[in-house]
């Protein structure tokens, strides 16, 4: 074996070697981009699921303005579709799709369309890339390799002749020279580009943090205002109403307490509407005693409501200070509840304990309902969400024409 086909050999074996390495970096490259377009599908997923469960507004009222808003929240186009009704637009080549059923809503399906992540388009960036580049390869090693043979050709004695031995040494050299070069110039690209995409993915880690906290606040910040600021409005509604049974006011002081109870009622709805404001620090500065007086103080000016106590002290002294405020939420809601919904004339609160447990109860004797059936507004969601954020659990008793039983059970939590 000559030197001339050894050079040929080694220029033949480096070019496999290089093709070997850009077919598995573009694999790889393939395989990251697929993984990636799932955890940005699944990412979305779970935050629309954690979005339709705060909202209890069942399919049928899913209008074009919340369509927009869940949109605008997920950063996406949305599309909901009745039972019968599947979807069948394709969606463009640029964007990531997925659809799935909502939960508890049989047959009705959403379908979130949204631009395809800045990291996604990167890779796919560099899979094209390695294409031009292993291209280019091929052409830039073939003309080295087409180099020499002419060469070689051209430097072959006449028959009977001698050849220079040199020749065709320095034009593998120059050959194999260029092809390092080139091999050097690529690598530099690919490494600019891998450091492309490290800082991409960093970009949307960051958004995506930054976005599941918005949602969560945003879920909070309702759940405090429909458990607050509605139930004080609806306790102002009530006083107002025990005013104009006890007195008999004159025409005008008359028309002017209508007009503040249309404004509060107008005002009660808006702010159910917006859900957007803070917890008042108020509550967390009583006692859970304390509280629960002041409470039965701001409902008891209905007239003809009763309320009763058993209220086992030791219990409520088990109450951590920092859950008062979330408990008398939860026993707000349901009196309030008991008091709009059910028409209840007597309610009974209760609490006591066991050797790892706290119970407490609102019971009364209102019209009742068939839980499970019809929609129940933010009210019973809040207050179950309440109760797991404690660690402990809500039930609802209820039969129509037999008043309704709220039972919230709390862990006992050790003060060692």
């Amino acid at each position: 074996m000559n030197l001339t086909t050894r050079s040929l050999g080694l220029a033949l074996l480096l070019l496999l070697l290089f093709l070997g390495a850009a077919v598995t970096l573009q694999w790889w490259l393939q395989r990251e981009t697929r993984q990636v377009q799932t955890m940005a599908v699944d990412d979305l997923r779970s935050r629309l699921n954690l979005v339709l469960a705060a909202s209890s507004r069942p399919p049928g009222q899913f209008d074009d303005a919340f369509r927009r808003q869940l949109g605008a929240l997920l950063g996406g186009k949305v599309e909901f579709f009745a039972p019968g009704n599947p979807p069948k637009s394709v969606s463009p080549a640029s964007t990531l799709t997925f659809t799935q059923e909502l939960p508890d809503a049989p047959g009705w399906q959403i379908r979130v369309t949204f631009a395809t992540p800045p990291m996604l388009r990167v890779q796919i960036l560099n899979q094209r890339i390695m294409a031009v580049i292993v291209l280019l390869a091929l052409l830039l090693a073939l003309v080295p390799l087409l180099v020499v043979l002419l060469d070689t050709r051209r430097t072959l004695p006449p028959e009977g002749g001698t050849r220079h031995p040199w020749a065709a040494t320095r034009a593998q050299a120059v050959g194999i020279e260029h092809f390092a070069k080139i091999s050097n110039e690529r690598g530099a690209a690919l490494a600019e580009e891998h450091g492309a995409r490290l800082r991409a993915e960093e970009n949307l880690q960051v958004n995506r943090t930054l976005l599941d906290q918005s949602v969560g606040e945003r879920i909070r910040l309702g759940r405090e205002l429909h458990d607050n600021i509605c139930q004080t409005l609806y306790a102002v509604c009530l006083t107002l109403e025990s005013v104009q049974k006890k007195n008999t006011l004159a025409p005008p002081l008359q028309q002017r307490i209508d007009q503040c109870m249309t404004e509060l009622r107008r005002l009660n709805q808006e702010v159910r509407a917006y859900l957007t404001d803070l917890e008042p620090a108020s509550v967390q500065r009583q006692s859970f005693a304390g509280a629960v007086e002041a409470m039965i103080g701001a409902f008891a000016a209905e007239a003809g409501v009763k309320f009763e106590r058993k209220l086992d002290e030791e219990a409520l002294s088990l109450i951590p200070p920092g859950q008062t405020a979330d408990v008398m939420n939860i026993l707000r809601e349901a009196v309030s509840n008991s008091l709009r919904h059910g028409r209840a004339r007597t309610i009974t609160l209760l609490a006591g304990q066991s050797d790892r447990e706290i119970a407490l109860a609102v019971q009364d004797d209102g019209t009742g309902f068939a839980p499970g059936i019809g929609g129940q507004g933010h009210g019973l969601a809040n207050m179950q969400v309440r109760a797991a954020a404690l660690g402990g659990s809500l039930r609802v008793e209820s039969t129509p024409g037999k008043g309704t039983r709220i039972l919230l059970t709390l862990p006992v939590v050790s003060l060692a």
